[in-house]
């Protein structure tokens, strides 16, 4: 349980975020390495076994010339698996490797969405200290001090651990945030190469196996289901956005292939009509 110190609000690191959507493509591509002590490690290109061979070949170059063309050779190699690898475009690779790629994902904290009652005319409503007032149906916070008590924001699960022979049962107590609370996440994809956006496909991969799976600890044990809803994506290109001082943003328009969804995971839609999509917001 991760709390904002200010506020003690639960909130969702963004790391645990990321690094569950890696966790999951690695097993879903099959690229899961493992060192020489058994240890599962991150995926990353540089483990390959022909990268391996030739660092192996690097150690035992006679002179600086060959061992220059080994590095060479291991340079145009890796860039080649990267180029066709889902796991290291997206998330990355290793500072040690020999070809340095850029991340091209980030993913922001999540937080508690915050939801305020609005009059007819579109603006909020506020109380005597002109301060905005949530919406108790709608605003998470509310929501959770309606069903807890004010100032408390999360849950005790009891669970027991059984003895075996004698039955006797262990209490043992975890905090957790209460079901049907509502975080916003930003999530923030780079477009370095051309073919970038063909790769932005594996991130709702990605997103549609963390529905069927968990986030955080005693996923097992009922804790930590997730549901990505309500997503609004949209498109900066630098031209316009980044070098014009009025640029402009396009929100991609996805609206025609969720109409039908019912009960369907949303990325998993995104993933499967991916080809159908436009990506850039040009048409």
């Amino acid at each position: 349980m991760i709390k904002d110190p200010l506020t003690g609000y639960p909130y969702i690191p963004g790391s645990s975020l990321k690094g569950k959507l890696r966790s999951l493509l690695e097993w879903a591509h099959n690229e899961i390495d493992i060192n020489d002590k058994g240890e599962a490690l991150p995926h990353s290109c540089e483990h390959k076994p022909q990268i391996q061979e030739l660092r192996e070949k690097r150690k035992n170059a006679k002179n600086e010339q060959e061992k220059e063309e080994i590095n060479k050779q291991i340079k145009q190699e890796l860039s080649k698996l990267i180029d066709k690898c889902p796991i290291c475009r997206i998330f990355g690779i290793s500072a040690s490797a020999e070809v340095g790629e850029p991340t091209r994902i980030a993913i922001r904290d999540a937080y508690p969405k915050r939801v305020y009652k609005k009059k007819a005319n579109g603006e909020f409503e506020k109380d005597e200290k002109g301060n905005r007032i949530p919406d108790p149906e709608k605003d998470t916070i509310a929501r959770w001090e309606n069903w807890l008590s004010e100032g408390l924001y999360t849950e005790l699960k009891v669970e027991n651990a059984i003895d075996r022979i004698t039955s006797q049962a262990n209490p043992r107590t975890m905090e957790r945030v209460p079901k049907d609370s509502v975080f916003e996440v930003e999530i923030i994809y780079d477009i370095y190469k051309q073919d970038d956006v063909q790769y932005l496909k594996y991130l709702f991969q990605a997103m549609s196996l963390l529905e069927d799976s968990y986030l955080g600890g005693r996923g097992s044990r009922g804790s930590g289901k997730i549901k990505f809803e309500n997503p609004k994506i949209i498109y900066r290109d630098k031209k316009e956005y980044y070098l014009q001082k009025n640029g402009t943003e396009r929100v991609i328009k996805i609206d025609e292939v969720l109409k039908n969804i019912k009960e369907d995971s949303i990325p998993k839609v995104l993933f499967d009509n991916f080809d159908n999509i436009d990506w850039k917001g040009e048409k």
